[in-house]
């Protein structure tokens, strides 16, 4: 993987952008743009400075927007693409609001590598990475790990939706027999005890989902959203907000682990944290140890002394401005 080029896919939206708000109230009247899912508190930035530290050799940066770009980046980096979603989704399916529909069609960015990885906007890398910590041979690092699905909230509906596609396509015991090392692998540390617990049934109850930069290969995404599900990718894509009926981007990853095209590795390379564990943001932060890590956006009781908290976090780790800032 040494010559091999590798991009970075970030999808970002402004969900504070008054232009935004007034195009996206057509398709989700009376909704309350105040909460955590479209608030943005300046994480972008500390990501890209993560890039810049930690993966300088990254091939190109991709930043999906939906006509917005931060005032702060600088254009002229050519490392740098902005992407708008007119640039890659086809016409008939925008305006999108739909995190799963907009990264149904990330594949068809132009020019972007075979090799590449998506990363949200409230993720950051924490420690040097080399190529071979995404991919080992040309196939991503991943962990096929069961997990079951836990309904709790509307997304539980699209997972559900996704795992009944996987299920009637492949043969659980059948692959279980192929390839046992990669779904019984000691990489995978304790989270194997999720997958001893989903064993004994018939069919895939879910897998184990870390939110964290995730590898992928171009031609795999392509095939499974034109070739394996076209009806039921176009058909989420048509969905202009969110919908209980969706699948998630996230098939062409479970497609990509019952093929056996990848290499087992330890889930606990990132680390997870919800934004009210500043402690815990502070220690992975400063010790350098994960890959990267993942601040979600949840309800706190202080939002303004959290953000202005982990601002400070963050400002003190990557103090110096990137390359690819103004």
């Amino acid at each position: 993987m040494k010559n091999e080029a590798i991009d970075l896919v970030i999808p970002w939206v402004n969900g504070e952008d008054p232009a935004w708000q007034a195009k996206a109230k057509e398709y989700m009247p009376g909704k309350d743009f105040t909460g955590e899912r479209f608030r943005d508190w300046g994480t972008l930035k500390f990501l890209f400075r993560s890039v810049d530290r930690y993966l300088p050799w990254i091939n190109k940066i991709y930043l999906i927007t939906d006509n917005q770009v931060p005032e702060w980046l600088n254009l002229n980096n050519e490392k740098v693409q902005v992407v708008d979603h007119r640039d890659f989704i086809p016409a008939k399916y925008l305006p999108s609001f739909n995190s799963n529909a907009i990264l149904m069609n990330v594949h068809r960015i132009p020019k972007l590598a075979e090799h590449f990885l998506i990363m949200e906007d409230d993720m950051l890398f924490t420690r040097p990475a080399e190529p071979s910590d995404f991919f080992v041979d040309g196939k991503p690092r991943d962990f096929l790990v069961e997990s079951p699905i836990s309904p709790h909230e509307e997304f539980s509906y699209i997972l559900m939706n996704t795992l009944i596609l996987i299920n009637q396509k492949y043969d659980k015991r059948k692959i279980l027999k192929e390839m046992p090392t990669k779904y019984f692998n000691i990489k995978y540390g304790t989270a194997l005890i999720r997958s001893f617990g989903s064993f004994f049934y018939r069919h895939f109850t879910g897998f184990y989902n870390r939110h964290c930069v995730q590898p992928y290969l171009k031609s795999v995404y392509k095939h499974v959203v034109e070739e394996m599900y076209p009806e039921e990718c176009a058909d989420t894509m048509s969905h202009r907000v969110r919908n209980r009926d969706d699948i998630t981007e996230w098939i062409v990853r479970y497609v990509n682990l019952l093929n056996g095209n990848f290499v087992p590795s330890s889930p606990n390379r990132s680390a997870y944290f919800e934004i009210g564990n500043v402690d815990g943001i502070r220690k992975a932060v400063n010790e350098e140890k994960k890959v990267s890590i993942c601040m979600n956006d949840t309800q706190v009781d202080d939002f303004s002394k959290t953000m202005h908290q982990i601002t400070d976090i963050l400002s003190d780790h990557f103090s110096g401005k990137s390359q690819f800032e103004k």
